[in-house]
């Protein structure tokens, strides 16, 4: 059993480290991503021209998105063990921390991973010399990919703020965050991550940033936690 306690505890450490990790990875690969100098609004010739101008970036893009969603389903293991309960109204919960957290990443993967890599790859240059529509097609599918995403990761949000609320394992506030990173994160569907108003996409980064905001706070604590327990296991005969 003490080992069985001790490894439990190993695994979790490696998660929050993920954690953070995630977000280390995602604010990279968003650092690199506004070199690009692209929005939804721009033309199909000037989008394919900067896609093509950029598709060493893209190439990053795609690598660093690889890290992202790897840490953040292993940091969503960890915390939907966690948060999850014994009772009707906290598996209900915890389910959907882990299906809207699962289909977030998903959809982020498909288009920072699948779709960026592919333009980077292969059709950045056709494109940029034989069709501006291509290059402009599936820029704009991942804004809708991810504002999709999104909307799947309002519930993740929304879950886990009210099961932090519930169970008082993280601090209250980080409750609140979670729940309001939700409202704003579901709220920007209607817009579609801005392809259709623009409202979408303030909507949501702020999101984003709030569910950044959690993330790392909630890994930073229970990562300082669990390192500052002392390991009394071998003292115990």
């Amino acid at each position: 059993m003490r080992g069985t306690a001790r490894g439990r505890t190993a695994w979790e450490r490696y998660a929050w480290v993920a954690g953070i990790l995630f977000v280390v990875a995602l604010a990279a690969e968003i650092v690199v991503a506004l070199g690009v100098n692209l929005t939804q609004n721009d033309s199909a010739a000037k989008i394919a021209n900067g896609l093509h101008a950029h598709e060493t970036r893209l190439t990053v893009i795609a690598c660093l998105s690889v890290v992202y969603a790897v840490m953040f389903v292993i940091y969503l293991s960890a915390l939907h063990n966690l948060l999850r309960g014994d009772s009707d109204r906290t598996r209900a919960l915890g389910s959907l921390v882990l299906v809207g957290g699962v289909l977030f990443v998903t959809l982020h993967g498909v288009s920072d991973i699948g779709i960026t890599g592919l333009v980077a790859a292969k059709l950045a240059s056709y494109g940029a010399q034989h069709d501006p529509g291509l290059s402009y097609t599936l820029y704009l599918t991942t804004f809708a990919l991810e504002s999709v995403g999104d909307v799947f990761g309002s519930l993740f949000a929304f879950a886990t703020g009210a099961l932090v609320l519930r169970s008082g394992v993280l601090p209250r506030w980080l409750g609140w965050v979670s729940i309001l990173a939700g409202s704003m994160l579901f709220l920007q569907g209607f817009g579609l991550g801005g392809v259709i108003a623009s409202f979408g996409l303030v909507l949501d980064l702020i999101g984003f940033l709030l569910l950044l905001v959690f993330v790392l706070a909630s890994s930073v604590i229970l990562l300082t936690r669990k390192s500052a327990a002392p390991d009394t296991a071998g003292a115990i005969t």
